[in-house]
């Protein structure tokens, strides 16, 4: 019997863990960025390296599109200490980050090139 209710218990718990991280993607933002031609762009969107702006402690996931071929590109906020994984051409890949609690200025760039792949993100 204790064993029955142990089950059903964890059962109910499990269905709840479950509601509530369906509940919890609800409130992340998603923000997909392509890498084309050396540039990051919001997708769908023509601005070059473009800023972007998020909510003190908002949470985004941050899906990058590669489509250069041949390249490896990545998305890295050295000072969140958050990147996506290298991206080879024509794939995907995402991160998941909390905006600090407050508003700040930071840059995001592509690290093997930095010097063309750079922009800021605004904390409002």
């Amino acid at each position: 019997m204790a064993k029955a209710i142990g089950v059903l218990l964890a059962a109910a718990l499990g269905v709840a863990a479950m509601s509530w991280r369906a509940a919890e993607t609800h409130d992340v933002r998603e923000i997909r960025l392509v890498a084309r031609g050396m540039t990051f762009y919001l997708d769908g969107a023509g601005e070059a390296n473009p800023t972007l702006r998020l909510h003190a402690g908002e949470t985004v996931r941050l899906v990058l599109r590669n489509e250069d071929r041949g390249m490896t590109h990545d998305f890295t906020v050295p000072e969140w200490n958050a990147a996506t994984p290298p991206v080879a051409g024509l794939r995907d890949a995402s991160m998941v980050v909390t905006a600090p609690s407050r508003g700040t200025r930071t840059g995001y760039y592509c690290s093997p090139h930095q010097q063309t792949m750079k922009g800021t993100i605004i904390v409002e």
